[in-house]
């Protein structure tokens, strides 16, 4: 269903990680933004679930085109940002939600090796670097250019047994502000959206830690965790529109009150 009250018709966005299962943020953004007009580039890992996540946009009449990106690799990032603007003439909303689904399980700091640490950041960093270095050009003919990242209060609060993901996730806070403060002047906002959300990592670790959901879940004030949709991908619809033109350089909780002290 297209919203009724924001509009991102005509703005073509590029979400990373836009494949993946049903339980997946990255798709419910991408379905978000797509029913708010916005034609979505989906850069997947794999084409097949990228395939899986247009389809259903377009089973709601909206526009959306599959590429097939290994967001760690700088040339398939480079090409994913070209197909989006010779596909639908520019680029005017990214959207880095990419993660490597090791962030979701727990290591204790003796247990990391170099490969949990470089599969995580590989996707977190390197990618971010490679689409801000590649979309500049296009979000700032846009004049009103959305830069957003998918953070963590992980990275602000610290998260035991989890040290790679928090230190990966404190980085996209200053990464957002630095960026927010460089292209300030093309009207270009840049904001992390920092969601706790029904998705596939944190189902991944309330499996590996069931005594700790009971908890986890008496702490949520709106008594449920998000939805990839309706919470997160409308929260980035928001974001997006004209309404949040004067928001930059926040790390936003949607969180359902969950973190009152951050």
């Amino acid at each position: 269903m297209k919203s009724s009250y924001i509009q991102l018709k005509g703005r073509t966005a590029l979400v990373t990680g836009a494949g993946g299962g049903i339980g997946g943020s990255g798709r419910g953004i991408a379905l978000a933004l797509a029913g708010a007009g916005a034609n979505v580039v989906i850069a997947a890992r794999r084409k097949v679930t990228g395939d899986e996540t247009a389809a259903l946009i377009a089973r709601e009449q909206g526009t959306a085109l599959v590429v097939e990106c290994d967001v760690s690799v700088r040339t398939e990032v480079d090409a994913a940002v070209s197909a989006a603007v010779s596909t639908f003439g520019g680029l005017d909303l990214v959207v880095h939600n990419a993660v490597n689904r090791e962030g979701g399980y727990s290591f204790a700091i003796q247990e990391v090796t170099d490969a949990n640490w470089y599969a995580q950041a590989s996707v977190a960093w390197d990618c971010a670097y490679f689409l801000a270095q590649a979309a500049l050009p296009y979000l700032k003919r846009s004049g009103r250019g959305r830069f957003i990242m998918l953070g963590s209060c992980a990275g602000l609060h610290g998260s035991a047994m989890n040290p790679v993901y928090s230190a990966l996730k404190g980085g996209v806070r200053g990464f957002v502000k630095a960026l927010a403060r460089e292209w300030g002047p093309y009207q270009i906002t840049v904001n992390a959206v920092e969601p706790v959300a029904a998705v596939d990592p944190s189902e991944v670790f309330f499996n590996q830690s069931p005594q700790v959901v009971a908890q986890f879940m008496r702490n949520l004030p709106m008594g449920r965790l998000g939805r990839p949709r309706e919470d997160i991908g409308r929260a980035v619809v928001a974001i997006c529109s004209d309404e949040f033109g004067f928001v930059t350089a926040q790390s936003i909780q949607v969180d359902g009150g969950l973190y009152t002290a951050v």
